[in-house]
């Protein structure tokens, strides 16, 4: 029940979770790790069916290689994932540096960590929706190796998998929601400075995730 109760807080009562939570410089990471590592795992079952469904377009003698592709879809999905954590950790502390965050690193990376939650939620939903689309699609072998690129492209263009990435960038603002207002537990700034530290990286990330679509 406790688990339950945190898990709520977190999502949808965030001032109230981190208040006097992040105590000390180093303040424990076991649950903002699991919480990341079920996110990786999730993104890697993401990747190994899209792998999965793109080798099939694959000419023959590439095709023989699905095993190995997938593999290393997948281990790089889940890697992603805890390289993530820490490039957006990294970024936090920096920005919320210049605007007199106080702290040791790791207070942003817990607080970063209990952040990605929404992100678990946004995956196995957007995750549903990639594997419904390529489930109920036809995909044909390419002859061409030069045309590959292009045939994933326009399989990925779609707009089952617009929605999805629409749906995983709405779960990301929720995670801005909670790094916000644990920025401010645990480098001691301002809500202004906090959604400054956290809002300038979301924004970029959301402008990166969706240039493709409006070019």
């Amino acid at each position: 029940m406790s688990i339950m109760m945190n898990i709520a807080d977190i999502l949808l009562r965030p001032a109230a979770f981190f208040s006097g939570r992040i105590v000390g410089d180093k303040p424990g990471l076991k649950m903002p790790l699991l919480i990341v590592m079920i996110y990786g795992i999730l993104s890697a079952l993401s990747a190994a069916n899209v792998s999965s469904a793109t080798m099939v377009m694959m000419p023959a003698e590439i095709a023989g290689m699905e095993t190995l592709m997938t593999g290393i879809a997948v281990v790089s999905a889940f890697i992603g994932a805890l390289i993530f954590w820490v490039i957006i950790a990294a970024i936090f502390h920096g920005i919320s540096a210049l605007r007199g965050g106080k702290g040791d690193f790791q207070r942003t990376l817990v607080v970063t960590g209990y952040g990605t939650l929404p992100m678990v939620f946004g995956s196995v939903l957007s995750g549903t929706i990639i594997y419904l689309y390529l489930s109920g699609v036809t995909i044909r072998p390419v002859s061409d190796p030069m045309q590959v690129s292009a045939a994933i492209s326009e399989l990925m263009s779609v707009p089952s998998m617009m929605i999805a990435g629409v749906v995983s960038l709405i779960f990301v603002i929720w995670s801005a929601n909670i790094w916000v207002f644990g920025m401010q537990e645990a480098r001691s700034i301002s809500g202004r400075d906090a959604l400054i530290t956290v809002g300038i990286p979301v924004v970029i990330y959301g402008l990166i995730t969706f240039l493709p679509y409006i070019g």
